[in-house]
C-alpha cells in the first residue's frame, strides 16, 4: 500500500527552485518532450515524485540502472495521482572504478570489462569529472575491437561519442546517453551535484552537523535491532555522515570530539562552526554518506515511492530512525524490476527441453559435467571403486604373507599398493576426461548460452551494459525490449530479443 506523505515542506518557492533547476539541466541535455513536461508538473502543489537512482556509470552503467528508471515510469502510471518519475543520478560518489566500467561480451563470446580512464587519480566526485577526449576515444576504440561488428555498430559506438562531450561531466554524459537510449520517456533525470538542489536541503545538512551524535546513536540502535532479528544491515554505523568538497576532491569528515573534524586524506581540520557556515551558505560543498543520502534526496524531492534493489531496500530499513530524527517522512519502498534478456541461441537450447533458464542462471551449473552420460559415469565410478577395493584387499592379504616370509618387504608392498591405487585413480580421471570431451561440442554451446545470461558468474543485468545489446540488435530492438518490462515486484522477468 502506498502512503502519501505530507507535502508541507514543499512550498511553492521550494517547488519553483526544484523545477527551474531540473529544467535548466534537462534543456542543456536536450531531454525529450515528455521529460520536460514531467519536470514542469513538479511545480504543482499535489505532485509527488516516484524516485529511483544509480551512480553515473558510463552509458548508463549496467542494465539494471535503466531497468530501475523504467520501473519508476511504470509505477508513475497512476491516473488518480500526480506522480512524476525521477531518476537520481548519484554524481556525488567518488567511486570512479565502478562508474568507469563497461561490461560486454567480446567477439568470442567471453565476458570483458572495458574501462574509461581520464588519467586523473584524485578522489573527485564522479559528477565533477570532466570528459577526457583522449580517454573517450580510447574507450570507443576498445569497444570497436571487442564488440562483434554489425550493421548497428557505428550507431552504438556513436552513443558514447555523441553523449560524452569535452568540457561536460560524466553526469552530463550519463543523462544524454540515457535519453538517447530510452527515447521520449516521462522521467526526469536529476544531477545530485546541482548546487540549487543542494540548497533545498541546507537545513538537513545543518542537522547532520548539530545532530551528529543523535544520528549515530539512532543508526546504531536500529542496526543492532535488525541484526538481532537476523536481518541484513549493509551500513556500518560511524560517527559523522558528511563529505566535504575540499580542493575539488571529495573528502570524508571524521569527528574529533568537540574539536571539529579531520579532513580525511589530509593534515587539515575544520571546526564545527565553519562546517555549519558551509551548510548555511554553500551546501553544494557537502555531500551525504550512504546513510544520509536518502534523507537528503527526500528532503529535496516530494518522494512518495522509492524503487530500489535488495541492498537499497536493506538501507531503507536501517535508516528509518534517521528519517524521524531529521523530520523527513519515509517513502513507500518497492522492489525494482529484475530482468534477463534471452537471445535466440539461448531460447533454442531451452526449447530442446533438457535444460531450462533456472539451470543456466545457477552459478554452480557446469555444462560439461551436466552433459556427461550419466549411466556411463555411474558405471565408471562403480568400477573405479571396485578396483580400489581389490587393491586394498590384496594389500591386506599380502601383508600377512610377507610377515611370514620377510617382514622387511612390507614397505615395498605398501609402496606398490599406493602406486597401484594412483594408477587406477589416474586412469579413471583419463576416462572421465574422455567422456567429457565426447560431449564437448554440446558443452561449448551450453557454456556460451550460460555466459549470455550469467556473464562471469554475475547476473546479466549487473554485468552487461546496454551498448552490448544495442550493437547486436539495434536501438529500436533494445527499446522494444524495454517496452516489455513490467513492474516485477522483485521477480526475475525473462524477455526475448
Amino acid at each position: 500500500m502506498i502512503v502519501l506523505r505530507n507535502l508541507s515542506r514543499f512550498t511553492p518557492e521550494h517547488r519553483a527552485i526544484l523545477a527551474d533547476a531540473l529544467l535548466a539541466d534537462l534543456h542543456r541535455w536536450n531531454a525529450p518532450p515528455q521529460a520536460i513536461a514531467a519536470a514542469e508538473r513538479l511545480r504543482q502543489p499535489n505532485a509527488y515524485a516516484v524516485v529511483t537512482g544509480q551512480q553515473a556509470g558510463l552509458l548508463t552503467g549496467p542494465l539494471y540502472s535503466i531497468y530501475k528508471a523504467m520501473g519508476a515510469v511504470i509505477q508513475g502510471r497512476r491516473p488518480d495521482y500526480q506522480f512524476v518519475p525521477v531518476f537520481w543520478i548519484e554524481a556525488d560518489d567518488h567511486d570512479f572504478a565502478e562508474a568507469s566500467a563497461v561490461g560486454v561480451l567480446d567477439r568470442a563470446g567471453k565476458p570483458a570489462m572495458l574501462r574509461y580512464d581520464d588519467g586523473d587519480p584524485r578522489p573527485l566526485h564522479v559528477g565533477d569529472r570532466v570528459v577526457s577526449q583522449e580517454g573517450l576515444l580510447a574507450l570507443a576504440e576498445s569497444l570497436r575491437q571487442h564488440l562483434l561488428p554489425t550493421d548497428f555498430s557505428d550507431a552504438a559506438i556513436g552513443l558514447l561519442t555523441d553523449s560524452y562531450r569535452p568540457g561536460e561531466t560524466l553526469a552530463d554524459g550519463f543523462a544524454r546517453a540515457f535519453y538517447a537510449i530510452a527515447g521520449d520517456v516521462p522521467i526526469v533525470l536529476l544531477n545530485s551535484r546541482s548546487a540549487p538542489l543542494k540548497r533545498l536541503a541546507g537545513d538537513l545538512f545543518a542537522a547532520a552537523i548539530t545532530e551528529r551524535d543523535a544520528a549515530f546513536a539512532a543508526l546504531s540502535k536500529s542496526t543492532e535491532s535488525l541484526r538481532a532479528s537476523g536481518i541484513s544491515t549493509p551500513i556500518e554505523p560511524k560517527p559523522g555522515m558528511l563529505f566535504l568538497t575540499h580542493n575539488g576532491e571529495r573528502r570524508g569528515l571524521e569527528p574529533q570530539g568537540g574539536e571539529g573534524y579531520r579532513i580525511k586524506g589530509t593534515e587539515e581540520w575544520i571546526s564545527e562552526a565553519e562546517l555549519r557556515q558551509i551548510a548555511a551558505t554553500a551546501p553544494e560543498r557537502l555531500s551525504p554518506n550512504v546513510a544520509l543520502r536518502p534523507i537528503i534526496q527526500d528532503g529535496i524531492l516530494p518522494t512518495t515511492i522509492y524503487i530500489g534493489g535488495p541492498t537499497e531496500l536493506a538501507y531503507q530499513r536501517q535508516v528509518n530512525q534517521l528519517y524521524r530524527l531529521f523530520g523527513v517522512e519515509e517513502p513507500t519502498v518497492i522492489p525494482r524490476p529484475f530482468a534477463t534478456l534471452i537471445e535466440p541461441k539461448v531460447r533454442r537450447i531451452v526449447e530442446q527441453g533438457r535444460w531450462g533458464i533456472q539451470e543456466l542462471l545457477n552459478p554452480a551449473f557446469d555444462p560439461a559435467t551436466a552433459l556427461m552420460d550419466g549411466q556411463l559415469n555411474d558405471q565408471l565410478h562403480a568400477a573405479a571403486e571396485r578396483a580400489l577395493a581389490l587393491v586394498n584387499d590384496a594389500e591386506q592379504e599380502l601383508v600377512g604373507i610377507a610377515g611370514e616370509i620377510d617382514a622387511s618387504l612390507k614397505g615395498a608392498l605398501g609402496a606398490a599398493a599406493t602406486a597401484a591405487r594412483k594408477q587406477f585413480d589416474d586412469f579413471s580421471k583419463r576416462l572421465r576426461s574422455a567422456l567429457k570431451k565426447r560431449e564437448q561440442t554440446e558443452a561449448d554451446r551450453l557454456t556460451a548460452a550460460q555466459t549470455l545470461v550469467l556473464p562471469d558468474g554475475a547476473l546479466q543485468e549487473r554485468f552487461l551494459n546496454p551498448i552490448y545489446f544495442i550493437n547486436k540488435f539495434g536501438l529500436d530492438g533494445f527499446r522494444a525490449m524495454l517496452g516489455q518490462l513490467q513492474a516485477g515486484e522483485g521477480l526475475m522477468q525473462l524477455m526475448d530479443l
